[in-house]
């Protein structure tokens, strides 16, 4: 695979990724109101939650372990992406200037 196809696919799938975290994002709030640890349980220490509460404690766990490597993976392959871009420019840069070089 070369270069530009690699850095257009991490640049598509970070992409995506990035929206799924944005989505999340947006609706964490409304998720951890109404299917997770909301606002009145979120000052009881976790085992007094867990006792009345699980799937709550399970949902806002879950909520939590998909948005952060969500977050991480989407920033590490946009970035990826971009540095491979920036290397290739930099290659064709000193190609172009090598030619121009031998030229004169």
């Amino acid at each position: 695979m070369s270069g530009a196809a690699l850095a257009k696919s991490a640049m598509k799938f970070g992409t995506r990724l990035g929206i799924i975290a944005i989505a999340l994002l947006v609706l964490g709030p409304f998720i951890n109101r109404n299917f997770g640890v909301g606002d009145s349980l979120s000052l009881m220490p976790l085992p007094e939650v867990w006792e009345s509460a699980p799937a709550a404690v399970l949902v806002s766990l879950t909520y939590l372990i998909v948005l952060v490597p969500c977050m991480v993976l989407a920033a590490a392959l946009i970035t990826t992406s971009l540095v491979i871009r920036h290397a290739e420019a930099n290659d064709q840069g000193m190609a172009s200037e090598d030619s121009a070089f031998t030229t004169h």
